[in-house]
Formats: C-alpha cells, sequence, structure tokens
C-alpha cells in the first residue's frame, strides 16, 4: 500500500486514514425487521389460504346435509303418496295390498339415509341418539335393512304395479287420478333430489381427495360423504307381446 502511494504521490496520512475507513465500514446486510415481516406476512397468506380451503370443505359438507334432508322429504312424499294411491278402488286387492306393505315399510324405516356417519343426529355405532323433540329419549333402533333397499323395493313394486294398463284404468277413475298425478310428481322430485345430493357429494370427495386437504386435515374428523344409490325409476314395465296376444285370442 505504502509502495502504491507513493508511486501515485499520496501522502502517507492519506493513506492511513483509507485503511481505518475500510476497516470500521459494515457490510451491506438486510435488516432483521423486513425478514420479520416478510416471513410473517407468507405466514398470513398460507394461514389465510388454508382457512378457505377449510371453509370450503366445510360448506360442501353442509350442501350435503342440506341436499340429504331435501332427498329424505322426497322420500317420505313419494312413499305417503303410494299409501295413498293402494287405497284407491281402482287397483285390484293384491296389487293393493303389495304398494301398501312397501310404501308403509318406506315410512317406518328408521336410521340413517346414507351410513356415513355424517349426519351426527346418529352415532357411528349405530345407536340413536336423543331428539329434543323426544324430552332426551332415545329414537327407534334403525331397521336391519338399508334405506337404499327399501326405497328400491318400493320402486321395484311401483313398477309393477302401476303398469301402463293400470295407469289407464287409474287416469280413467276420477277419484284416482289426484293420487296418481301426485304419485308421478313425487317420483319426478325424488329423482332430482337425489342428483343434486349426490352431485353435492361428488364435489365434496373430489376437494377432500385434493393433497392439501389430506396433509393439513382440512376436514378435520369428519367423515366421507357417501352417494346414495338407490334405485328410483318408476317407468312401468312393459308387458310382452304375448301376453296381449293370449288375451285377445
Amino acid at each position: 500500500m505504502t509502495a502504491m502511494t507513493e508511486a501515485i504521490g499520496l501522502p502517507a496520512g492519506t493513506t492511513a486514514a483509507l485503511a481505518a475507513q475500510s476497516s470500521t465500514t459494515p457490510a451491506a446486510t438486510v435488516p432483521v425487521w423486513s425478514v420479520v415481516v416478510l416471513l410473517v406476512g407468507l405466514a398470513v397468506v398460507i394461514g389465510w389460504a388454508l382457512y378457505v380451503r377449510a371453509v370450503r370443505v366445510d360448506r360442501l359438507h353442509r350442501q350435503v346435509l342440506g341436499s340429504r334432508a331435501t332427498l329424505e322429504a322426497q322420500l317420505v312424499h313419494r312413499a305417503e303418496a303410494a299409501a295413498d294411491l293402494a287405497t284407491t278402488r281402482a287397483l285390484d286387492p293384491a296389487s293393493s295390498l303389495l304398494l301398501a306393505q312397501a310404501a308403509r315399510e318406506a315410512l317406518d324405516a328408521e336410521g340413517p339415509l346414507v351410513d356415513d356417519g355424517l349426519d351426527t343426529s346418529t352415532s357411528l355405532d349405530g345407536t340413536p341418539s336423543s331428539h329434543p323433540a323426544s324430552g332426551g329419549a332415545a329414537l327407534p333402533a334403525p331397521t336391519t335393512r338399508s334405506r337404499a333397499l327399501i326405497e328400491s323395493d318400493l320402486s321395484r313394486v311401483l313398477r309393477t304395479v302401476v303398469s301402463e294398463s293400470a295407469r289407464c284404468e287409474l287416469s280413467e277413475d276420477p277419484l284416482s287420478k289426484p293420487a296418481l298425478s301426485r304419485l308421478d310428481r313425487a317420483c319426478s322430485r325424488l329423482v332430482l333430489a337425489r342428483r343434486f345430493h349426490n352431485t353435492h357429494v361428488s364435489e365434496a370427495q373430489a376437494l377432500r381427495s385434493r393433497l392439501l386437504v389430506r396433509v393439513c386435515h382440512l376436514a378435520g374428523r369428519a367423515p366421507m360423504p357417501q352417494t346414495f344409490d338407490a334405485d328410483d325409476d318408476t317407468t312401468p314395465e312393459v308387458q310382452p307381446a304375448h301376453d296381449d296376444q293370449a288375451q285377445s285370442r
């Protein structure tokens, strides 16, 4: 350094001042408070994103339960309409008895509509919980058969009993026609209600299957919603052509 300063003609005092200044100047560093602000902001953004996703999962669960309650009501309406139709005189006694039994079994069915544990009114072990309207008493025990099987049986009975020929006779009877119209409306609304319910369930399952939701446990301890798979087709069965030919003979 001294030889260089002498070569360029700088005084000796200037060289010492430059050396002291270079030794005391701190290196360029990022302030600590800026790092803290950055980390806090990143944590807030991540927390908000997780919160929004958790709220969406909870909202889908509520939509599933709401559509399930609507589906439950439509099932009751269909069973009541079928029971009313069974009391009409246009049906033969055997068909009336068969339809009345299937409708009564559907109305008397207890237990959850879908046994996935999402509905907190029934515990996961199948033990019925108390209901506020029952004064703390336990609800009736669920039936051994699933609700899907019971409702499917009612659909099959409706297809058999309310055939094309029986539908024509019911339509011509002024006392049976309102009951038939009510049954048709209930069956149509049931198909839509089950479709809406299963659509909400599919959306909830798709969201909960994502990696972020599963890793962060954003659904909590809520069970995975399940669809209601039952036969709701009540289209009258077409009778074979040879039966009509035999009747004509």
